[in-house]
């Protein structure tokens, strides 16, 4: 309650801005109007998130950038050069170098996650350093967004196995570009993305990644990147990631269903009826066995 008051009162000041420096560039931060000293822990978000960027994946060329939380939905449109899809609650440009966030308020989310889209959006911002950033496909930008965040959630998770029983998985070919998906699947989209991240670390090791960006430092495309890194090709690890999906997700969308529960109950508590009478009448056979040894140990002596 005391941070949506405190959220409220920022929210009507005039728009200040502020410059500070972090380990990708400096950052220039605009938000709600308040001054940048009102918001210590989103300056403190961005500047650990940025170090732990260069600490495991490798320092880039610092260059500004920008983070614009809006107030209204008109700011939003306004600082942006084209197009957003209608789900989209946060943008990463480039040149220049800026993040464009709704206010939770307007996007209807809470501060702890507008901290992940923070954290989703800086790791876009660090990738467009990487030479050769074009030529990466959105499954692997969003996927390393999403792990940067801890954004792969049991949602998304739900959504990949009732999409695997229905046979409506989308092939990693076409995840090369998530703005054409609807609302109803892009968390399809961005649950594959997070997934396919994982499978490349599950399948290849804990420093592909960071070897699939070295390799595009020496100006390697991002394909040749990911083969050179794996030692196998883009349509070696597209099998891959299809039996990673399989393996994993076939049955997580049960959990998903009300009706699944009404379903699986009743046939809990049968097994454990005919377990608990299974162990009654156990019980009762040792006791019977106890009682004929002591009257036979009694009628012996």
């Amino acid at each position: 309650m005391l941070r949506l008051i405190f959220f409220s009162i920022i929210f009507i000041s005039l728009v200040i801005s502020d410059t500070f420096s972090t380990s990708i560039g400096e950052c220039t931060l605009e938000i709600y109007g308040g001054k940048v000293e009102d918001i210590h822990e989103i300056v403190q978000l961005i500047l650990n998130e940025s170090e732990c960027l260069i600490n495991e994946f490798g320092s880039v060329d610092p260059r500004p950038f920008s983070v614009y939380i809006t107030s209204n939905m008109e700011d939003f449109y306004s600082k942006l050069k084209g197009p957003v899809p209608e789900w989209g609650i946060a943008v990463a440009t480039l040149n220049p170098d800026r993040i464009i966030l709704k206010a939770p308020g307007i996007a209807n989310i809470s501060f702890d996650r507008m901290k992940e889209v923070i954290i989703h959006e800086l790791n876009h911002i660090y990738l467009y350093r990487i030479p050769n950033h074009f030529s990466m496909p959105s499954w692997f930008k969003e996927g390393m967004a999403m792990r940067s965040s801890n954004e792969f959630s049991l949602l998304h998770k739900i959504e990949i196995s009732k999409s695997q029983w229905k046979n409506q998985i989308l092939p990693l070919a076409r995840l090369n570009n998530f703005s054409t998906y609807s609302k109803g699947r892009v968390k399809l989209a961005y649950g594959e993305a997070a997934a396919a991240v994982e499978a490349l670390e599950y399948y290849y090791g804990d420093k592909i990644l960071i070897n699939i960006l070295i390799n595009m430092r020496q100006e390697m495309d991002f394909q040749k990147a990911l083969e050179s890194a794996s030692n196998e090709e883009l349509l070696d690890f597209q099998n891959n990631f299809e039996t990673y999906l399989e393996n994993n997700f076939n049955w997580l969308f049960l959990f998903s269903s009300t009706k699944f529960i009404f379903v699986i109950l009743p046939i809990i508590l049968v097994i454990g009826f005919i377990y608990h009478r299974y162990r009654s009448k156990k019980i009762v056979k040792r006791w019977e066995i106890e009682d004929e040894l002591e009257n036979s140990q009694w009628i012996d002596n």
